[in-house]
């Protein structure tokens, strides 16, 4: 139960209901080309900062899921 509750949470938090899909989609590759860059500096992958940018991609993909089944419905 706390994992969805987490979850509701994270959408909360990220109030991104005003963004267009292609807005969204644009902010997830930034955040995907910020891990690469990241990494190729040397980064781990377990590094704090990635694993701080992981989730906030985590957080924008549940919420294009989200998103993506209210539509279906």
């Amino acid at each position: 139960m706390s994992v969805l509750a987490s979850r509701k949470e994270d959408y909360a938090r990220y109030d991104i209901s005003h963004f267009s899909d292609e807005t969204l989609q644009n902010v997830m590759k930034n955040i995907q080309n910020q891990m690469k860059e990241a990494v190729q500096q040397g980064e781990s992958l377990t590094s704090e900062y990635v694993v701080q940018l992981s989730q906030q991609l985590d957080a924008y993909v549940l919420i294009a899921q989200i998103r993506k089944m209210r539509c279906v419905n």
